[in-house]
């Protein structure tokens, strides 16, 4: 079977894809709850703002006007109404947490009589005269759709700040009884000289958003600002408050508790997005000069989601940083997998057919010697014959017993049994019965320090067969070959030729031949069941050419 060539980032994005599906799952599933959790607590707060609003606040301003002034001097209609606007805003904030900023919740009401006048909204939150004195008649500025960069510089204008006098702000605005609606602001910075104030620095000039053709008829007047109450908290950023007085959603409010309908609409909406809420109750006010009754309207709007971008961001981001990280890793681990399954796929391949190639060459001389013994011969070709078949049965025997004993210890059928034993006595043994009587070869063991071990001494004893009868094969007549033991490493240096750097990393698989014109000389398992041998008692192990020679060795110690 062919494997396909895969590369980490072919991993990486396939596991990177898997994680961040379920990461968008999990975490879309935890910002819905978090936004739940937090519009069923806007929702209550709310409620309990707007019970405070119609119960106490209401009720408490409209009886605080009584049919006549202190004069006895019945009041009208628009008198009353214009004392309900000056300072009508403070009811905004009461019973409002100060984490319940603007930026994520909007709260309108309006107070509106029987003939459908406003008579408490706060769209008039600044109060401004001709004189700038505060006893002179005063004038509410409609403020209403005006952008976020003129509430700014209003806010910013009147804000208080040690050691700085506020400066001079200046309106021009067509005048209609005691509404005006701006057409220019002019704020001039100035400070103090101990007997009067001069402006100090240029005047910031804002144009207003204004319908001229809706103006015609009433005089453009310059006002001067005399007070600004703000509608809502005064802990939190200016620029968010002007951004919701800005916000198109607070307008559409505002018009909505302005118009004043009779009906009972009263509606809630709590979803982990948006939590909207509306109510209209009829009040009766004794002190109105016609109908006695009013219509009191409230609505708010909530943001629970942007509520908690706080908690989310970070939340989102460290966990996308994880999901990346877990990605990375276990990309990793299965191109680890994969590669080493590739290895274990390519051993396999290479096993078949070097074991293939292994039977094919006996089994053909056995067929053919098996041909010519059918024939009519002389015994002594007979007898020649006959003892090719017993060579090649006795090698294709070693191969299939080979074979076996690298499978038993490869799936540890065959347990360790450890005992103390000297190593230098084993290697000399063992070398002394890999070397061929009469061969021209010169052998030592050498040792240098400790050389006894706890292990296996059988399995050790083939390990050393394999490393010595590969060494026997590949050194020359003339040669040498030495096993030394010093510093808790053995290992077996011949003089033979070098070994190809490539062939290196592959010495120790099954069938593998580095020289292949030396493959009738052995299986080609000897070296894979050293290494097997060594990786059951824990050893590390390795080959590498050295100015002697190639050096085989093992660490034991």
């Amino acid at each position: 079977m062919k494997t396909k060539r895969r590369n980490y980032w072919s991993f990486f994005w396939r596991v990177g894809a898997g994680f961040l599906a379920f990461w968008l799952v999990v975490m879309i599933a935890f910002s819905l709850l978090m936004g739940w959790q937090k519009a069923q607590s806007m929702l209550y707060n709310i409620e309990e703002h707007e019970s405070y609003f119609m119960n106490d606040y209401i009720d408490s301003r409209l009886e605080s006007y009584v049919d006549t002034d202190e004069n006895g001097v019945p009041y009208t209609d628009e008198a009353l109404r214009k004392n309900l606007k000056s300072g009508a805003f403070t009811w905004e904030i009461h019973g409002i947490p100060a984490e319940e900023t603007p930026a994520v919740r909007i709260t309108e009401a309006a107070v509106v009589d029987g003939d459908g006048n406003v008579m408490l909204s706060n769209r008039y939150w600044i109060e401004a005269n001709t004189s700038g004195e505060w006893y002179d008649d005063r004038v509410f500025v409609d403020m209403t759709g005006q952008p976020a960069e003129m509430y700014e510089l209003i806010l910013q204008a009147v804000e208080f700040q040690e050691g700085v006098y506020p400066p001079e702000t200046t309106i021009m605005a067509w005048v209609d009884g005691d509404l005006a609606y701006p057409k220019q602001i002019i704020v001039q910075p100035r400070r103090s000289t101990g007997t009067a104030w001069v402006a100090d620095g240029e005047p910031t000039v804002m144009q207003c958003t204004y319908d001229e053709t809706n103006m015609r008829g009433l005089p453009l007047m310059e006002l001067h600002f005399i007070k600004l109450v703000i509608p809502g908290p005064n802990d939190f950023p200016l620029d968010q408050l002007a951004e919701s007085l800005a916000s198109e959603r607070r307008i559409a409010l505002r018009e909505l508790v302005e118009s004043g309908r009779d009906g009972g609409d009263d509606r809630s909406i709590c979803t982990p997005w948006l939590v909207q809420f509306y109510t209209r109750h009829i009040r009766y006010c004794p002190y109105t000069v016609g109908e006695h009754w009013v219509t009191v309207c409230y609505a708010a709007e909530a943001y629970p989601l942007k509520a908690c971008l706080p908690v989310l961001l970070p939340v989102w981001g460290f966990s996308f940083a994880l999901a990346v990280l877990f990605s990375a890793i276990l990309a990793y681990a299965l191109l680890c997998v994969w590669r080493k399954q590739a290895r274990i796929e390519q051993v396999r391949r290479d096993t078949t057919a070097a074991l293939a190639h292994e039977l094919k060459t006996p089994l053909s001389v056995l067929s053919a010697a098996a041909e010519l013994l059918a024939g009519d011969m002389a015994q002594d070709k007979r007898a020649h014959y006959l003892d090719v078949i017993r060579q090649q049965a006795v090698r294709m025997d070693g191969s299939v017993r080979g074979m076996l004993e690298l499978s038993r210890l490869e799936a540890g059928a065959k347990a360790l049994r450890r005992e103390p034993f000297s190593l230098s006595d084993l290697a000399q043994e063992r070398l002394d019965a890999a070397v061929p009587p009469g061969a021209d070869l010169h052998t030592e063991v050498t040792t240098d320090g400790a050389d006894t071990l706890a292990a296996d001494p059988d399995l050790l004893a083939r390990a050393l067969d394999a490393l010595l009868e590969n060494a026997v094969q590949h050194t020359a007549p003339g040669g040498s070959i030495a096993v030394r033991i010093e510093k808790g490493v053995c290992a077996v240096v011949n003089t033979g030729a070098a070994i190809p750097p490539d062939a290196l990393p592959r010495l120790w698989e099954a069938y593998y031949q580095a020289d292949a014109s030396r493959a009738e000389k052995g299986s080609g398992l000897g070296l894979s069941i050293a290494g097997t041998v060594f990786g059951l008692h824990g050893y590390a192990y390795g080959a590498e050419n050295t100015d002697e020679g190639p050096r085989f060795w093992f660490r034991f110690g």
